[in-house]
């Protein structure tokens, strides 16, 4: 599934176009890679190449068939259970409609289409090639002879028999559709139904054992003694070409290819036959398959050697395989008739003929002749400098000009101006001036005692040169004028150059660009786009391009944007670098010697390299549109699955890997990606050439996840591939939880607050019985005190002058009753002020009570518990505190006791409480109402009946007192 990124138009990036390998270039300047089984190949033995629907191209070999992208080979089972993955693949082919036929060594035929196997067949044994005709009819030639398919059905072809062992490229069609196949029989053609045979003198041309039609109608046979073409039924040998021959491929340029058995590769491109075998790279000789693919690149499948990828490249290596007789090259010049010249580091001196390099004369012998600096003249000879001088060839020999010992001997550039004249540089003592036809005697000399880098002579005649403190120019008049270049860092000029603009350039070792001319110098460096490595030089090919060469490869820039850039109309450039990939044999390029490139007469710029010269050749660019990114499959908790357009994952934590790719096999190494998982990533994350995400988790939700390709220096695919991805949740992770959740949380609260109304208002009840309580105590206590000491006191009133005697005695009673009343209303603030019950025991709270009674008294305290302690209700234990207070404040305070004992006894329903003292006691019956001061006696019955209890007073005068309650529990709850 795809999704549009952006709604703009497709933005198409500069990128080499995809061409049939250019015939006019020698094999070993293809770029070559090759794939084996520790690159991810099945196995070294590869039987056939094929391209899938899908764009992919599958390769078949004796240990199963792979999917391959130009990365990556990821075992292909078309269904499972078949295997086809692990089991010997015979022949592939592409139908089409679409549908993948596969034909495996042990017999059988199977057809993959829409995602299934619709047709599988046993074919009696081994599968060696297989065939789509014109009318979509399959044929295979199998062990057992050829087959073709009718209406779904498989029949024998009668009269063609298998084909040789050693044969495999056995089935071809011509443009009249006429079908060849190879048998042990020789070479037949089936035309209109009609078998017939091909006569073919073995003993001659060779057993046969492939055969070819190609485009214009030739046939071309491989044998086992080479290889033969027959056009209009006459049969030709092709020169140049060793049987055995086993496979065949015509390109879509007409050139024909050739796979041996034990010879490697041969190019036949009409009389002219170019080979490739182990001694030149390839991995193995045995050829086994060749095929072509969309991208014009061509795969070679090999006995033992793996697949072989040869494709063009923008970057055309000539070095020791073209020629070339040292490996170090250090300069190129154009002579003016238009020829180039080629120095290299004692490898000696070339001139360059078709793709082949020619030896030229050296001043000395090639291995030991520097070309430091090399100039053609206005003559057409070549001049050379290096640390041994200058020397100059007048067609037959060479003069040195500078011997040692001479100021100028040192030679580190020159060049011949429009004039004729010679200009030459020295690596310690300036830029020296010869007239033109006269090398013997300089005319001027300049900046003396100064290392120079690099001359050069732009479109108005200035000299200009480099030096490591920065660029300057040099004019001739009536006063020589030296003019240093300010405002440009110093960095070291490694050369200076013009572009079609006008514009003079000069590079830096620093890794800047310098506009000098016109206007004020402007610096480019890292942050306008270059890489930041070392340049060397820059060439303009007249083709809208600027090329660069540098410490780490070549460098493109488009001319346009070098404008816009320098107008102020873009910020950054937007730059492609070459280097191995893309055709170079190393991509360290050199620039101790001058001049250090030249721009190509047909168009794009040579550089030396440490391993020969590069043609950046710029007819190869093109405008092609970027990569379309797709997802290739999601892998979760280690099972891999397609993902159709979109995946769910289960409930739970699952680890996720999403792997995804692009198409395009010439440049598979250099494509970029990015990937973003909208509404996890917060933005997009670029991998390089890494073709996988993982994410360790992915919360619960929906997602899509988003890929994009790229190469360098170009624009993202507008499209983004597209994989929607639902993390399913666990149930606490679902909306239903949360509601349940929040329902639940709701209830707890409501429940909580209910059970804090409730105690609050048991806490409100209890202060209010409290409340109560006090005044039920006041006004059964106090407040009738109060108004029998008022009656009292009106009563003393009255009598006071009638009766004085007992007027007095009404008085007294008065005090008795205010003392014990205010006895009383402290016992009431005790109660208020009582928390000891809260978290002691009845008898612990007693005991302390009693305690505080006897202080600074002789009086011993004990209390006694019987029977199962159990915690009564708080209002019948105070009370219960309240008559044990009571008792022993009066046993103290009438009978002088020497001992008070308090013993509470726990019953079943009941409390049995017994407060006894040895103090004087007293008759109870002489004790009435509130005579003798007795006040709390009632208080104590009071409390007792008050929770359906009795109280019983046992006392003698001489014999202490018994006080005796018991107290029911059952209904302590209940006041009465």
């Amino acid at each position: 599934m795809q999704w549009g990124f952006r709604s703009l138009a497709v933005l198409w990036t500069l990128l080499p176009v995809a061409w049939a390998l250019d015939p006019t270039y020698a094999l070993s300047q293809y770029h070559k890679r090759n794939w084996q089984v520790q690159d991810g190949l099945p196995r070294n033995y590869v039987m056939s190449v094929e391209p899938s629907s899908d764009g992919y191209l599958l390769v078949g070999t004796d240990e199963g068939l792979a999917r391959f992208d130009g990365v990556r080979f990821v075992p292909f089972d078309p269904q499972p259970g078949l295997g086809l993955a692990r089991r010997w693949i015979g022949a592939l082919a592409s139908a089409r409609d679409g549908s993948l036929w596969v034909g495996t060594f042990d017999g059988w035929i199977y057809e993959y289409r829409d995602g299934r196997i619709q047709t599988k067949f046993h074919a009696g044994g081994t599968v060696f090639a297989l065939l789509e005709d014109r009318t979509g009819r399959i044929w295979a030639s199998t062990r057992t002879g050829v087959i073709r398919s009718d209406a779904g059905q498989f029949h024998a072809v009668a009269g063609l028999t298998r084909p040789p062992e050693t044969a495999w490229n056995v089935l071809t069609q011509d443009g009249a559709g006429a079908v060849w196949a190879v048998t042990l029989d020789g070479l037949f053609c089936v035309r209109n139904n009609t078998v017939s045979q091909v006569l073919f003198d073995a003993r001659i041309s060779g057993e046969p054992l492939a055969v070819e039609a190609d485009h214009s109608g030739v046939v071309w046979v491989g044998t086992s003694r080479g290889l033969s073409r027959i056009d209009d039924g006459v049969r030709t040998p092709v020169a140049g070409v060793p049987g055995p021959v086993v496979s065949i491929l015509e390109d879509r340029d007409g050139v024909v290819w050739v796979g041996s058995w034990g010879l490697g590769v041969f190019r036949v491109r009409g009389s002219r036959v170019d080979s490739w075998s182990a001694r030149d790279g390839l991995p193995d000789d045995f050829i086994r398959t060749l095929h072509e693919d969309a991208e014009g690149n061509l795969w070679i499948g090999t006995r033992g050697g793996g697949l072989v990828r040869c494709k063009d490249t923008p970057m055309v290596p000539y070095g020791l395989p073209e020629g070339l007789g040292g490996n170090y090259a250090t300069t190129v010049v154009k002579a003016p008739d238009g020829h180039l010249w080629f120095g290299t580091w004692r490898g000696g001196l070339y001139r360059l003929k078709g793709n082949r390099f020619e030896a030229q004369a050296t001043p000395v012998p090639a291995l030991y002749c520097s070309v430091r600096a090399l100039a053609i003249d206005p003559a057409g000879h070549q001049w050379i400098g290096n640390w041994e001088g200058l020397f100059g060839f007048d067609g037959k020999r060479y003069v040195n000009y500078a011997p040692t010992g001479s100021p100028y001997h040192l030679v580190s550039a020159m060049l011949f101006d429009r004039q004729g004249r010679l200009w030459l540089a020295t690596s310690n003592n300036g830029v020296y001036l010869f007239p033109a036809g006269d090398a013997s005697r300089p005319l001027a000399s300049f900046l003396p005692g100064t290392e120079i880098l690099s001359l050069f002579e732009d479109s108005q005649g200035r000299i200009w040169y480099g030096t490591p403190q920065g660029p300057g120019a040099l004019t001739l008049g009536a006063a020589p004028n030296v003019a240093p270049v300010t405002g440009v860092p110093v960095e070291g000029v490694s050369a200076i150059t013009e572009d079609a603009k006008g514009r003079i350039w000069a590079t830096s070792l620093g890794g800047s660009l310098y506009r000098v001319a016109p206007g004020s110098p402007v610096v480019i460096g890292e942050a306008q786009g270059l890489p930041g490595s070392p340049l060397y030089r820059l060439l303009d090919d007249g083709a809208g391009g600027l090329w660069v060469s540098s410490a780490k490869g070549i460098l493109r820039i488009e001319s346009a944007q070098m404008t816009e850039l320098l107008a102020g109309q873009r910020k950054r450039l937007e730059v492609a670098l070459f280097d191995q990939d893309d055709g170079m044999r190393t991509p360290e390029c050199h620039h101790v010697s001058q001049p250090a490139g030249w721009a190509d007469p047909r168009g794009g710029a040579w550089f030396p390299t440490t391993r020969g010269f590069v043609l950046a050749v710029s007819r190869r660019m093109g405008r092609t549109p970027p990569p379309k990114a797709r997802v290739e499959e999601a892998i979760w908790d280690n099972h891999a699955v397609p993902p159709g357009g979109s995946l769910r994952l289960d409930p739970g934590s699952h680890p996720l890997e999403i792997h995804f790719t692009a198409l395009r096999f010439a440049w598979a190494e250099k494509i970029r990606f990015r990937y973003r998982m909208e509404g996890l990533d917060p933005d997009w994350i670029e991998t390089g050439q890494l073709r996988s995400a993982r994410y360790g988790r992915v919360p619960p939700g929906h997602y899509r996840f988003l890929v994009q390709a790229r190469m360098p220096g170009g624009e993202w695919s507008t499209q983004a591939a597209e994989l929607a991805v639902e993390q399913a949740p666990r149930f606490y992770q679902t909306g239903w939880f949360t509601a349940l959740l929040l329902l639940f949380s709701i209830g707890v609260a409501s429940a909580l607050y209910r059970w804090r109304i409730h105690i609050i208002r048991g806490r409100y009840s209890a202060v209010l019985a409290e409340r109560n309580r006090i005044a039920r105590e006041w006004h059964d206590t106090l407040l009738a005190g109060f108004a029998a000491i008022t009656w009292q006191l009106e009563e003393t009133l009255s009598r006071l002058k009638e009766m004085p005697a007992q007027a007095e005695a009404t008085v007294e009673l008065a005090l008795k009753m205010v003392q014990h009343y205010r006895a009383e209303a402290r016992s009431v603030i005790w109660d208020l002020r009582e928390s000891r019950l809260d978290s002691e025991t009845l008898a612990s709270a007693v005991q302390g009570a009693l305690e505080q009674i006897a202080a600074g008294s002789p009086v011993a305290i004990s209390v006694e518990t019987q029977g199962t302690v159990t915690k009564l209700k708080d209002e019948l234990e105070r009370n219960v505190l309240r008559i044990c207070q009571e008792a022993a404040s009066n046993a103290k305070r009438h009978g002088r006791p020497r001992r008070i004992s308090v013993e509470l006894v726990y019953r079943a329903g009941e409390l049995q409480v017994r407060i006894e003292d040895d103090g004087a006691g007293f008759i109870p019956s002489e004790v009435i109402g509130l005579s003798r001061g007795h006040f709390g006696l009632a208080v104590m019955a009071e409390r007792a009946e008050r929770f359906g209890g009795r109280l019983k007073l046992t006392s003698e005068p001489g014999q202490g007192t018994i006080v005796e309650a018991v107290i029911p529990t059952t209904t302590a709850g209940t006041l009465k």
